[in-house]
């Protein structure tokens, strides 16, 4: 009686606690994971905290001032004195850090060779946080370059580009093949490159797989727990992947392979880590029945990819702690080109009790709409589903959610958390189809247009008149996307409850019009 007093004096403590000062009053033992995202855009940071809040945690994010802002990289300094002064006020389960944020104010940043100008002084400074943290579960991600890595200051990259793409290509081949035809077409193109590009792009890959082996040694120390090296928008053979495949032999001879995972994509793999820290916290093993729409998967490389399809399915399904099994609780259904029978097959897999989930991989930053609307008829909140970006984005997300919806779907969350997960749980899944279907399938060109006509450019907007158009152009789909959820019960762990309102907002998280950001409120009652 006595034990069921004090949980009930504890649980009425942390309800009675504002939600912005958590961090500093009173968590449950070892609730905070400690996050340095690798941008400030949504993807990075709201997405991955609610998919946390969804096993029962908190992301604890750098202040936005500290945070790069689209081509404006972050404030270390500031980044580092709130990471060092962070780690006493909370209770830590674990510390994520990004390295290109830490090292180079974001992923952007990281693009250009002259944002690792101090690098070998915030690497010491790292290294210092690292040894005086020993004791701490802490995991950093490190983006190898995209195969061509700037857009923006540099003009004569944008010039280059068709030619350092082919320059990457050989690099890539001579290394793997060494045949003559090849060394020979890359003597002729390194000719036609300006020494300087040339240098640059060349050093952006040597340092990066220079600062990628010291993390592979401090993992080694013991330091890092586990090293995560991240492949961004690449191709079959190129500079990027032949880092990553270097990289991964470095691991293997230092003998720290189950330390160092070396997976495609970027964007999401602060999701992938989340979902991995789920499945060690809670032992669970997720076992995924992967469903391809295509005979030979492992036979097809999509857009922005350095591997086939199967690959990168399981590698991520392996990073998060799952398994592939063909009876697996898990559906993972994989959706690559246009599929006139696709709602005959999510009909015929989809089982009562299993968790369903969706990768659309059939278009580059964007939802196949056919797909979206088989889904609008079916109920889209029993689907769990992500088509944003590239191929690995949407894969390591939608394998993400799966995993962390099992967590929700058994009733092993505290009960007074369990509805702060269902929120969260269901603003995740409201998002994906906010962002992925309405903005990047449908309103973002009609927001292109309308930045043409009114003389802004797509990549420089004024953020102000923009959000109010965005707003009204959003409305109607919005609109429809909540018809589908309000009403709906969703049930999870002990709980069940109903959806009576989702009230959304959305505005643009940078100054370009390429993606954005999606704020719902979920309002629940009492299910039946």
């Amino acid at each position: 009686m006595f034990k069921k007093a004090l949980w009930f004096v504890l649980t009425l403590c942390i309800f009675s606690l504002p939600a912005s000062t958590y961090n500093e009053k009173f968590t449950m033992p070892k609730d905070d994971i400690i996050f340095i995202p690798l941008d400030s855009r949504p993807v990075n940071t709201q997405n991955v905290s609610l998919l946390t809040n969804m096993w029962g945690k908190n992301l604890i994010l750098p202040p936005q001032n500290v945070l790069d802002d689209y081509t404006k990289p972050g404030n270390f300094k500031g980044l580092n004195e709130w990471l060092n002064e962070v780690i006493p006020r909370s209770n830590v389960y674990a510390v994520v850090i990004s390295l290109q944020q830490y090292l180079n104010g974001g992923l952007i940043a990281s693009r250009d060779i002259k944002n690792y100008k101090n690098y070998e002084e915030r690497l010491s400074l790292l290294y210092k946080f690292l040894t005086e943290n020993e004791n701490k579960n802490i995991i950093i991600f490190s983006i190898i370059p995209r195969l061509t890595p700037t857009q923006f200051s540099d003009y004569q990259y944008i010039k280059y580009s068709d030619r350092l793409k082919e320059f990457s290509e050989l690099t890539d081949k001579v290394d793997l093949f060494n045949q003559e035809k090849d060394k020979t077409r890359l003597e002729k193109i390194k000719k036609s490159i300006p020494p300087d590009v040339l240098t640059k792009y060349i050093e952006l890959f040597e340092l990066n797989k220079e600062i990628n082996e010291k993390l592979i040694d401090w993992t080694k120390e013991g330091y890092i727990k586990t090293l995560v090296i991240g492949i961004d928008d690449t191709q079959k053979f190129s500079m990027s992947n032949m880092v990553a495949r270097k990289l991964n032999q470095y691991a293997k001879t230092e003998q720290i392979s189950n330390k160092v995972y070396v997976l495609h994509g970027a964007d999401e793999i602060g999701m992938e880590i989340t979902a991995r820290l789920a499945n060690e916290y809670y032992k669970q093993i997720p076992r995924f029945n992967v469903v391809y729409d295509v005979k030979d998967p492992d036979k097809v490389i999509l857009p922005y990819e350095g591997a086939d399809l199967k690959k990168i399915v399981e590698e991520k399904i392996n990073f998060i702690g799952g398994k592939t099994d063909s009876s697996g609780e898990c559906i993972l259904y994989v959706h690559t080109h246009e599929n006139l029978g696709i709602k005959n097959d999510i009909q015929k897999y989809k089982n009562r009790g299993q968790i369903f989930g969706i990768a659309d991989v059939a278009y580059v930053n964007m939802a196949d709409k056919k797909l979206i609307n088989v889904l609008f008829d079916l109920n889209p909140l029993s689907f769990l589903y992500a088509g944003w970006n590239t191929p690995s984005n949407a894969i390591g997300t939608v394998i993400s959610e799966m995993s962390l919806k099992m967590v929700l779907d058994k009733s092993i969350l505290p009960s007074y958390k369990e509805e702060d997960a269902i929120k969260n749980f269901i603003a995740f899944s409201f998002i994906r189809y906010a962002d992925d279907f309405a903005y990047q399938a449908d309103i973002r060109n009609k927001m292109y247009k309308w930045a043409e006509s009114n003389h802004m450019a797509k990549d420089k907007i004024d953020k102000k008149t923009a959000d109010e158009e965005l707003s009204i152009k959003m409305k109607p789909l919005i609109n429809t996307i909540k018809g589908k959820y309000v009403g709906e019960i969703v049930k999870a762990g002990n709980s069940s409850v109903g959806i009576k309102d989702i009230e959304v907002k959305v505005r643009y998280p940078w100054n370009r019009m390429f993606e954005i950001e999606v704020l719902p409120e979920i309002i629940l009652q009492q299910g039946s």
